[in-house]
């Protein structure tokens, strides 16, 4: 379900690449994206099926008959999810961050070393306040082209247009061009510059970087543990810190919940556990999202991500001495 939010970003890269190996890495590189959320997730499921069984088979009965109390029981769970709250710290810190800073470095060069593709796949790239019109041989072929953009330096559009432009050899060739452009003028009019080419050769790559205005930059969730410690951001840096410390913490608290609200009580038992457990689970993700919204307020933030594990421990808590206790 997760990777299914993925698809919109892995279309585009596809779109671009037309490579089934790059594509394939691209896929790759997003599942490290997506396991800090899957693996929590992942944990509060398997420990709520599998108290549930156990309940069902009566054989948490049986062992507790034979005088194991609750927390032995439980002890090998959690013990696995504090090793699991490990692995899922050092995805956050250190293999998803990489994962996206190469992903975006892939989707970079794809539209970099190709000018042509860049301009067929314009809406893919997000190329804004651009007029264009041509028609499409191949990804290395193009004719009849107009292109239109617009100035930022001087506020003004600039207009390209050739009869034919074709890639070879990482070189740009073109036949009839056709160049409209403007120097800046403090005399009250436009210099208007026109230059007619019979033929073109210029670097493939540096017209993708003219093209593109935007210029890869690194996100602040895209730095690892050293990147953030050293960053000149303190609060975003901040912030994201928490952010990947409350995913790691949510794998044991996930587990210890579905543990707590699992296990099931007398002949006929009540949805009403599994209902609270799933509330309690919509708060918590409620709550991650919250502060990731509270970029510039850090103590609003820190409550976010933070408070709700401990509440969730409170409760689990709360619930398996009643279990113990025989109140349920």
């Amino acid at each position: 379900m997760l990777i299914v939010a993925r698809f919109k970003d892995i279309a585009r890269f596809t779109a671009l690449a037309g490579s089934f190996g790059k594509t394939g890495l691209f896929i790759v590189y997003q599942i490290p994206t997506i396991l800090p959320i899957a693996i929590p997730i992942s944990a509060l499921i398997a420990s709520l099926l599998l108290f549930q069984r156990l309940s069902r088979t009566y054989e948490l009965t049986a062992l507790r008959a034979s005088g194991l109390s609750l927390s032995k029981i439980l002890a090998p769970l959690i013990l696995g999810s504090l090793f699991l709250s490990l692995v899922n710290f050092s995805i956050c810190t250190e293999i998803a961050p990489y994962c996206r800073r190469e992903g975006k470095t892939l989707i970079y060069h794809e539209t970099s070393e190709n000018p042509l593709l860049l301009l067929q796949r314009q809406k893919l790239v997000k190329l804004k306040h651009a007029y264009l019109n041509m028609a499409v041989k191949n990804d290395e072929t193009t004719e009849d082209l107009t292109l239109i953009v617009h100035n930022d330096s001087n506020e003004r559009l600039s207009l390209l247009s050739a009869k034919k432009l074709w890639i070879q050899d990482e070189e740009l060739l073109g036949d009839d061009l056709a160049i409209i452009s403007y120097l800046n003028s403090d005399k009250g009019f436009d210099s208007l510059i026109i230059e007619n080419q019979s033929s073109m050769s210029t670097s493939a790559p540096l017209l993708s970087s003219a093209l593109k205005k935007n210029r890869p930059r690194l996100d602040i969730n895209a730095l690892s543990l050293k990147m953030l410690r050293l960053s000149k951001k303190e609060k975003p840096a901040q912030i994201e810190m928490l952010r990947r410390v409350s995913l790691s913490m949510a794998v044991f608290s996930f587990t210890f919940l579905g543990c707590a609200f699992g296990i099931e009580e007398g002949r006929d038992p009540k949805k009403k556990n599994l209902l609270f457990a799933a509330l309690l689970t919509l708060s918590v993700l409620m709550s991650y999202l919250l502060g990731k919204e509270l970029k510039n307020f850090p103590e609003l933030a820190t409550a976010a991500f933070i408070l709700p594990h401990p509440f969730i421990w409170l409760c689990s808590i709360f619930h398996l001495r009643r279990i113990a206790k025989g109140c349920v």
